[in-house]
């Protein structure tokens, strides 16, 4: 081979090498900006998603808090109905008052089984000085039901 020729060559090898490294390093940089551009989605979906569950109260400790409150309320009324149901029917006079409320119509019935249940301290538990809200309803709506 000539020289020009041997030149020639060498020539195509060293642009066919250069062609081949652009392509190389074109396909990593694309590579590199694919992953760059899902870990920013990632962290940007992520924190707009925090937000959201956040603000709706879903994720944080204080409304976590408040419907365990809620709940241990509606559950404490409902034990305090059951103790002022049984210090009803305790009372050596019981089966007279279910009667005296029986005798009464429906309109009269409640006012009159709150009424006795508040005046006998039957819904405020040791150490209180008036029932917890709710109660003396609850245990009022105990005692008509067990007549």
């Amino acid at each position: 081979m000539s020289p020009t020729e041997d030149r020639d060559a060498e020539r195509r090898e060293r642009d066919a090498q250069r062609k081949k490294d652009d392509d190389e390093r074109r396909r990593r940089e694309a590579r590199s900006m694919r992953i760059k551009d899902i870990v920013w989605s990632a962290v940007i979906a992520t924190v707009i998603t925090l937000i959201v569950v956040t603000s709706l109260g879903w994720l944080t400790t204080q409304g976590v808090v408040e419907r365990a409150r809620e709940e241990g309320g509606k559950e404490l009324v409902a034990l305090r109905a059951s103790i002022c149901l049984i210090r009803f029917q305790q009372m050596p006079n019981a089966t007279e008052k279910l009667a005296e409320f029986k005798a009464l119509s429906w309109s009269e019935r409640d006012p009159a089984t709150r009424k006795f249940v508040t005046d006998e301290g039957l819904a405020t538990m040791l150490g209180e000085d008036e029932p917890v809200s709710g109660a003396v309803d609850k245990c009022a709506d105990a005692i008509k039901r067990s007549s």
